[in-house]
């Protein structure tokens, strides 16, 4: 028996019906794009390519999505974090872009993590 109070089921519907790793796919091809414009240098550095390589040959894995009680703000709020792991042709792993959603959808955050 699971003790985590949300059915799985539905969790997984919802994922499929809110094409949530599409949208956060947006984003992150919205920020990659934003990063390299602003600081070309780093984003080389830090990913191990440039723009046009990073889009058209790396790889781009759905990670996880996850429902959160983010204490963050006051009052707390449910959020929905999706993460999608960017590896290199090699296969190495460069960074992790996470979107972060409120309980409607709207993109309230943005980290990466390496």
């Amino acid at each position: 028996m699971s003790i985590i109070p949300v059915d799985p089921k539905q969790f997984s519907k919802f994922i499929d019906n809110s094409k949530i790793f599409d949208m956060t796919r947006r984003f992150m091809r919205d920020y990659l794009t934003n990063w390299y414009s602003d600081d070309a240098e780093t984003f080389v550095e830090d990913m191990r390519g440039d723009l046009t390589a990073v889009l058209k040959k790396y790889h781009f894995h759905n990670e996880f999505v996850s429902i959160t009680k983010n204490f963050n703000f006051d009052p707390p709020m449910d959020t929905v974090s999706c993460t999608i792991h960017i590896s290199d042709e090699d296969n190495d792993c460069c960074t992790r872009y996470t979107a972060v959603f409120d309980n409607h959808l709207n993109l309230i955050d943005i980290y990466t993590k390496g």
